[in-house]
């Protein structure tokens, strides 16, 4: 609710803008590289260790010019951003599929006197995991801006995200654990134990390596909307009476987390972008 709530009031401020101040409007694109984060303060077993990743950042642009001074400029911007993650860290109890069904799992454990397998309580294994999301950005922004020829700007205001798609890709062969000390590997029955023949071995016997090569759509564990903030700086150089070209360097900030489910973590993503662009006067 509150997502659409700004919305619509940074959609009136757009069209109030556009009409009072059409004849000096700007048009332009630009394309940027983009350094994604995930960060939880949380302390979630689930998100904890992230590293930043790079991607793209691509989009058009309406500027309209209030004085010589301010200006408001709106986007509509593609943008790639996500984390990784290596090494140890839980498996969520939907991707345990292919060891079979959760209680049926459970009733091994109970066997061995473990305490059942849920999210808040799961199973540990040693992999990379990439996390990539997608998404259709929609800033306002109040620009201030010095000089003529060369021209110098800060920028600074929110933007609303539109979740595209996301994509976990995860890779490698580990052994699966039931804690995260990795001192006590997943034991399972051994198909070859005969009682009345030692040599067939234990009962039970720890499970081989799992492959985890995978590619899991996430979209819908994710909130479809975002609310964020962009601020940034540049540098404008007009080339021509109506054209110029700009080199910027933007932060942004989601205040919105991205997960539905907090058993998954209270995630906001963010990212650093340089871009290069060319804008027109109409």
């Amino acid at each position: 609710m509150k997502s659409t709530t700004l919305f619509k009031c940074l959609f009136v401020i757009f069209l109030f803008t556009c009409q009072t101040h059409f004849a000096q409007i700007k048009i332009g694109a630009k394309a940027g590289y983009s350094v994604g984060k995930i960060n939880d303060n949380s302390d979630n077993i689930y998100t904890e260790n992230y590293t930043s990743s790079s991607g793209v950042d691509i989009g058009v642009l309406i500027e309209f010019p209030i004085s010589d001074l301010f200006s408001l400029q709106t986007e509509l911007i593609y943008t790639e951003r996500g984390g990784k993650r290596v090494g140890l860290q839980p498996i969520p109890t939907a991707a345990l599929e292919d060891l079979g069904s959760v209680d049926q799992l459970n009733y091994l454990l109970a066997l061995q006197g473990k305490p059942p397998v849920t999210d808040q309580n799961p199973l540990y294994a040693e992999f990379s995991n990439t996390s990539e999301l997608n998404y259709l950005e929609i800033p306002i922004l109040g620009k201030l801006g010095w000089g003529d020829t060369w021209r110098f700007y800060v920028e600074a205001g929110p933007y609303m995200g539109f979740l595209l798609s996301s994509d976990q890709i995860t890779s490698g062969d580990s052994t699966i654990y039931t804690d995260p000390d990795t001192k006590d590997p997943l034991f399972v029955i051994n198909p070859l134990h005969n009682p009345a023949d030692p040599t067939t071995g234990p009962l039970w016997v720890p499970l081989p390596p799992q492959n985890f090569d995978a590619k899991t759509d996430t979209k819908d564990e994710l909130n479809t909307w975002i609310v964020g903030f962009h601020a940034g700086a540049g540098l404008i150089r007009k080339i021509a009476e109506k054209h110029e070209l700009f080199l910027g360097f933007r932060g942004s900030w989601g205040y919105t987390t991205i997960q539905k489910d907090e058993v998954f973590g209270e995630s906001h993503i963010g990212g650093l972008v340089f871009s290069l662009g060319y804008a027109f006067t109409l």
